[in-house]
């Protein structure tokens, strides 16, 4: 049943992406499909890297993200978020996928997405981490989903926040779902699978590392973090977004690569 639930699942986005997309969700040209072929291949091209956000908090597990939050991969994951294109739900998930592997190279994963508060599943028609995570299992076998953890309701709009107020209010963030984490640690105790926490996006890190620590005081530890993108600290300019163009992959030292090529040409 599981894996007709998947192929469901799969056989019904792809209807939904051939239909509804009439543009790219990454660069805005006319496109059948929610990511256009140069968009596709730009992000199937990059490599997932360790990311380190300056300064790093206190309690992050190792991070990997595939790219840098800019180009592309920015534009797709803002229109899945914000705009309620659901239809990228599989391509997301499959590169998050991607990040999982890079993360643990090889053995079974349990993966515990960022829960969303009951106001951002409410704007959003469903939790968005949760959609990621089950796109990324169908494409990591044997991968499994839990959910240790519930989000508590939020004062403000973190990304109105400083750095210092982001960290005090993400220790207040998470709850732990007693249920769900004792079934978590039964299954870790009967096999040594890793626990990888799934986020949409790492910018200061405090996010992970308060979820992470609530789930260690629960007697769960979380082996690594995956998420798609990784903000940049320091200003750095995006590549201008032209017509029937996608800015080029790029990678510098201790930065995270801005996945994207030109629309004629993969580097």
């Amino acid at each position: 049943m599981k894996g007709l639930g998947g192929w469901i699942g799969g056989v019904f986005e792809g209807l939904v992406d051939l239909v509804l997309p009439a543009t790219c969700a990454g660069c805005d040209e006319p496109s059948a499909r929610a990511l256009c072929e140069a968009c596709r291949v730009a992000l199937a091209e990059a490599l997932p890297q360790r990311t380190r956000p300056d300064p790093e908090p206190v309690g992050l597990p190792p991070t990997y993200a595939l790219a840098a939050y800019a180009g592309a991969l920015r534009r797709a994951i803002v229109q899945y978020k914000e705009e309620n294109r659901h239809e990228l739900t599989g391509a997301l998930g499959g590169l998050l996928a991607r990040v999982v592997r890079r993360a643990v190279p090889g053995g079974a994963v349990v993966l515990v997405p960022v829960p969303a508060t009951a106001a951002a599943v409410r704007r959003r028609h469903g939790d968005h981490m949760l959609r990621l995570a089950r796109a990324a299992a169908r494409a990591l076998p044997g991968a499994a989903i839990a959910r240790p953890l519930r989000a508590l309701p939020k004062a403000d709009d973190s990304a109105e926040l400083s750095a210092v107020q982001r960290a005090r209010a993400a220790r207040h963030a998470f709850a732990v779902r007693p249920g769900p984490a004792a079934a978590l640690r039964a299954r870790l105790e009967r096999g040594g699978a890793a626990v990888v926490l799934l986020d949409d996006i790492v910018t200061t890190g405090v996010t992970l590392a308060a979820a992470a620590d609530r789930l260690a005081a629960a007697g769960i530890v979380v082996h690594r973090t995956a998420v798609l993108a990784a903000t940049q600290r320091r200003r750095v300019p995006e590549a201008a977004t032209q017509r029937r163009r996608v800015p080029e992959a790029a990678m510098q030292r201790r930065r995270v690569p801005e996945a994207a090529t030109q629309r004629r040409r993969v580097p």
